[in-house]
């Protein structure tokens, strides 16, 4: 039992690891997980645009991958819309 703990606590460490803020500027991209620093990226790899799911596939500067996954209750609508239309003509 004490290990279904362990893996509680490192799930929930991990979880809080992946919120942050996506922000755009100068058709450049931007991730703040949170505690950390901003990180720009580039966009690499393929887009995934469905109408309720986003994946954001990219690389920092440093070559770290970056990976962001949205689903359409992340955001509110008008934002969500804003960044469809941003992911589609930022290439």
């Amino acid at each position: 039992m004490p290990w279904v703990c362990l893996y509680v606590a490192w799930e929930k460490r991990r979880l809080e690891r992946m919120t942050g803020r996506l922000s755009t500027r100068e058709r450049r991209w931007y991730w703040r997980a949170r505690g950390e620093e901003v990180r720009e990226f580039g966009l690499c790899g393929e887009l995934v645009l469905w109408r309720w799911l986003l994946v954001i596939n990219g690389r920092d500067w440093y070559g770290r991958r970056v990976c962001l996954v949205l689903a359409r209750d992340a955001l509110h609508a008008d934002d969500w819309r804003r960044l469809q239309v941003a992911l589609r003509y930022s290439r």
